[in-house]
């Protein structure tokens, strides 16, 4: 990171996270993570990454990992006897992606006896009734924390869960480092870089800009996408897994086989999945001096990258709200309210 105030920041940041860590999760327990991204999401693949590296600092064991469709409850007793159940963090506590939320009533209820830690997310509640659901099932279990990356999350969690244990904790894609042979572009910006989202939470406009709506630059307008060697790894990777998940499911023999992969097998695919969707997004902006985003941890990663971009919103306040409580804080980082506002700031930072 080029800017030594930023550093310092970063530095704060990660000794904030890892001191909530420390007092939730021990230092030296054996844990399982579960919920490990397994899709094409760059952004969940550097939070898994700085997940892992905040282990690495706290002395954590992992000794099963898996997604939503490997987890065997039976096979997570077998290899972690006991110790701390961790949860995947990210923007997915809520009703807006209800298959990660089945996921995590379905965990504690087969885990009672567990300590269970949420690692930092964002709540988002569109159904009172749905919230008030996931307040009575994660409420009941003896020892859930859920760990909120912004304080907006926490007033929300504080007004639809009220059972729930929960405290604010930054997000952990902010543990990860660049290697060290990433150098950030220096020269005249010729071009700008738009990643932008179309999914259910893309609010922002950023994927309806069209070539010229920043004077004098090129726009490479994309996605979180994969190509070459990285592509064919993820698909390798996400074959096995397909396999693995069809023995979790299948006959009584398939479950006895598949008891023997979390440990070693998919705990390697699942770092491969998510490692090659991080080198791709690591080639995204490759030769970047200037982007526009719309996702979060395409705004974190360029943070972490020291590149200079501007970030809009999600549909729900996500972004704003990580931006206002601290990753504001990063000089390289400008937040606009509409596309006319990135817009200007761009053009600014492009004749500056």
């Amino acid at each position: 990171m080029a800017n030594p105030a930023d550093a310092v920041h970063l530095r704060g940041l990660r000794e904030q996270t890892l001191a909530v860590l420390r007092e939730t999760i021990g230092e030296g327990s054996p844990v399982a993570l579960l919920d490990v991204s397994n899709q094409g999401n760059a952004g969940d693949s550097l939070i898994f990454a700085g997940q892992l590296a905040y282990f690495r600092c706290l002395g954590l064991r992992l000794r099963y990992a898996a997604d939503m469709r490997g987890y065997d409850a039976a096979a997570l007793r077998r290899a972690l006897p006991e110790g701390v159940v961790l949860l995947q963090g990210g923007g997915n506590f809520g009703d807006l992606w209800r298959g990660h939320q089945k996921f995590r009533d379905r965990v504690a209820r087969e885990l009672p006896d567990y300590r269970i830690v949420q690692l930092p997310q964002s709540v988002h509640f569109d159904n009172p009734e749905r919230a008030a659901r996931t307040n009575e099932v994660l409420g009941s279990h003896p020892d859930f924390t859920l760990l909120l990356r912004d304080t907006e999350s926490v007033r929300r969690a504080a007004a639809d869960t009220p059972a729930l244990k929960a405290r604010f904790c930054p997000d952990a894609a902010l543990g990860w480092d660049p290697p060290r042979s990433w150098v950030a572009s220096t020269g005249p910006i010729t071009e700008v870089l738009v990643i932008r989202r179309k999914d259910k939470e893309g609010s922002s406009g950023l994927s309806s800009v069209k070539p010229g709506w920043i004077p004098g630059v090129r726009l490479r307008r994309t996605d979180w996408t994969l190509q070459g060697w990285q592509r064919r790894r993820w698909l390798a990777a996400r074959a096995v897994l397909r396999w693995q998940e069809g023995m979790a499911a299948g006959s009584a023999l398939q479950r006895r086989l598949h008891t023997q992969i979390p440990n070693g097998l998919a705990r390697g695919l699942l770092s491969t999945v998510n490692q090659a969707n991080l080198d791709g997004a690591l080639k995204i902006y490759a030769g970047t001096g200037l982007a526009v985003v719309d996702r979060l941890h395409a705004h974190i990663l360029a943070c972490l990258l020291g590149i200079e971009h501007i970030v809009l919103d999600n549909s729900y306040g996500k972004i704003s709200a990580v931006h206002r409580d601290y990753t504001g804080g990063f000089s390289t980082a400008h937040h606009a309210t509409s596309l006319d506002e990135a817009a200007a700031i761009a053009t600014r930072l492009v004749n500056r």
